[in-house]
């Protein structure tokens, strides 16, 4: 490389640095100056004086052909071009824009309370009454805060607000509290809680209200929060709540609808039906007199008690329905356990374990990649039906049930506790058929790549272990001992009762053993007495030397 293209680059970065360094040290002497706001508008004068440097490379290289052409561009220069443009471009994002719009200028949604993160937080309450009217309805949307509601015997509507109000100095809060302005106003039957945060500066997003109400049991309440929870209790008439965090229901009588946006729903003692949809976390259902339903993707765990008529739950994975829930159900993401089920069950799901005990109507099962269990106490009287891709089944029932049963397992086993029936173990496609007992209800279960054991409830009397293989009499037992082994090994030999067989087989045994050491003495005396004639002689012979 030539002395002028490396003096040239050389110039070219000691005056960036200079440049940037010379604005940072005026910025110390003028407190007006703002560098950041300075290189964060004219950064891009930076890619101009390159792009200029380059263009003294290109007319230098033509004055001068006896020197050696510097490339256009490197690759380490075009990764420094990227840089520069993705950090200008985020600095100018960053610093020209207010705190609060930071995650708007750069394109992402986050919650405005991250946004606010380096502002005051000041709180101020306010108390409101209103007169109301019995049997009317409630309409309160707040953007972001908490909202409860409870029922009382009065014919008013009260409230609590606590104004929570993020700025630079206690200054700006009361200004803005005091712009704040909430009231009820009655509209179409119904009283709405209305406010003027639009009106605000940054249109109110620097504000949060946590309201508290009482109002008359006989309340038809409408709860909207775009960022808060929900709790409503004690209240008479359909009741909707829509809200992006948790929402807690509790002794509420009528239609109840819940919108979740990303949160939990906490439900207990309705006397009515509810309908629960969107997405979120947890569902925790209990003391239901109507139906639930509940409709969406929640990742948490879904917990059911008492619900005395139909549970429905439908996702992007499963479907489930179930009558008279007098138990409970738990389920998870990987696991289905529900106990006490008075009416018919049925679900289809996948990649779940299902455990259902005490039922005591139809069950049917759909499911892949799963273990499913069944118990029940109570012989059943209607139809079971489970089908299982890539698992087992494991179906436990009285003694003193009567059921006819079609089950078999593709490239699998079966097992059968209960006599009578037609065990096929043979092949590719083992199988259960029969009937047991007098007619009953159509046991229909299927497998694939698993295990179907049908199993017998309660204590089962184990099966005799067999006798061990006698040994070979010795050729020194007596005839009479010769006899019993023929009779103890002869297929046909009649059968004593257990104690006395084992009493028998005892003596038996005793008798070999003695007989056997009998032989061993024997064979020691015959080998011990030419041992001994010939030790004698090597002695004589010895003593003669």
């Amino acid at each position: 490389m030539s002395a002028y293209g490396y003096r040239r680059g050389s110039i070219f970065w000691a005056l960036t640095l200079i440049a940037v360094g010379g604005i940072f040290l005026y910025a110390n002497f003028n407190p007006a100056i703002r560098p950041w706001q300075m290189i964060a508008k004219f950064w891009p004068i930076l890619i101009i004086f390159w792009g200029l440097s380059k263009l003294m490379d290109y007319l230098h290289a033509h004055a001068h052909p006896e020197t050696a052409p510097p490339s256009l561009f490197t690759a380490s220069e075009v990764i420094l071009l990227v840089l520069i443009l993705a950090l200008g471009t985020l600095v100018s994002k960053i610093v020209l824009h207010p705190w609060q719009h930071w995650p708007e200028a750069i394109g992402v949604e986050m919650d405005d309370e991250f946004a606010n993160v380096f502002l005051n937080s000041y709180t101020y309450t306010q108390t409101l009454s209103h007169p109301a009217k019995p049997q009317s309805g409630l309409l309160v949307v707040v953007r972001r805060g908490d909202v409860e509601v409870r029922g009382s015997d009065q014919n008013t509507i009260e409230a609590v607000v606590k104004k929570t109000i993020r700025a630079a100095n206690e200054e700006e809060a009361k200004k803005a509290a005091s712009d704040l302005q909430i009231s009820f106003v009655e509209k179409a039957g119904r009283y709405l809680l209305e406010t003027n945060l639009d009106s605000l500066p940054n249109n109110g997003r620097n504000v949060r209200l946590d309201i508290t109400l009482r109002v008359p049991k006989a309340f038809a309440a409408e709860i909207t929060t775009e960022r808060g929870d929900v709790v409503l209790d004690g209240l008479k008439g359909e009741q909707t709540l829509t809200a992006k965090g948790d929402v807690k229901l509790a002794n509420v009588e009528g239609l109840v609808r819940i919108h979740s946006s990303g949160g939990s729903a906490e439900i207990r003692g309705v006397k009515g039906n509810v309908d629960v949809d969107g997405r979120g976390r947890d569902v925790d259902a209990s003391d239901i007199t109507g139906a639930l339903t509940v409709t969406g993707d929640f990742t948490g765990s879904m917990q059911f008690k008492n619900v005395t008529q139909t549970l429905r739950y439908s996702s992007s994975r499963t479907d489930l329905t179930v009558q008279k829930l007098s138990g409970r159900l738990n389920m998870e993401r990987d696991s289905l356990d529900a106990t006490g089920v008075d009416g018919p069950f049925e679900v289809a799901t996948k990649h779940k374990d299902i455990t259902l005990g005490d039922f005591k109507h139809s069950v049917k099962i759909s499911t892949t990649n799963g273990e499913v269990r069944l118990e029940t106490s109570v012989p059943p009287t209607q139809p079971i039906e489970v089908d299982v891709n890539k698992g087992g089944i494991e179906l436990t029932l009285p003694a003193r049930s009567n059921f006819q049963v079609e089950a078999r397992s593709q490239n699998g086993d079966v097992e059968c506790d209960f006599p009578g029936l037609t065990v096929k173990k043979e092949g590719q496609t083992p199988a259960i058929t029969g009937a047991f007992g007098k007619g009953g209800p159509l046991l229909r279960l299927s497998s694939s790549y698993g295990t179907v054991h049908l199993m017998q409830q309660g204590p089962r009397a184990p099966a005799l272990p067999q006798p061990p293989a006698p040994p070979k009499v010795p050729a020194t037992a007596t005839a009479d001992e010769g006899d019993e082994d023929i009779a103890w090994a002869h297929p046909y030999a009649p059968q004593a009762p257990a104690a006395a067989l084992v009493c028998e087989r005892g003596a038996v045994w005793q008798r070999r053993v003695v007989s056997l050491l009998r032989s061993v003495d024997t064979l020691l005396t015959n080998v011990g007495r030419p041992a001994r004639a010939w030790m004698q002689e090597v002695k004589s012979c010895v003593g003669r030397a």
